[in-house]
């Protein structure tokens, strides 16, 4: 394969790879809605922290996961 037609089937396959992305990102249309009122979007790793020190369910406040596999939205919520 000649080096010119290597390089423009690269280019392709990245810009098939990025028109992918662009459109499986989330819009605003698509945009998760909270489990509930007074909720704010957490990372995982805030989630999973509280998880391992068993702050899930707490008093005044708890955390919550929504959304299917592969599309999972963490939650921290106040009562």
């Amino acid at each position: 394969m000649k080096r010119g037609y290597f390089i423009a089937l690269v280019g392709a396959c990245t810009g098939v790879f990025a028109a992918a992305l662009v459109a499986r990102s989330d819009s605003s249309v698509n945009a998760v809605q909270a489990p509930r009122k007074g909720c704010v979007a957490v990372v995982k790793q805030e989630y999973d922290s509280a998880k391992r020190l068993k702050l899930l369910q707490m008093k005044y406040s708890s955390y919550a996961m929504t959304g299917g596999l592969g599309r999972r939205s963490y939650w921290y919520c106040r009562s």
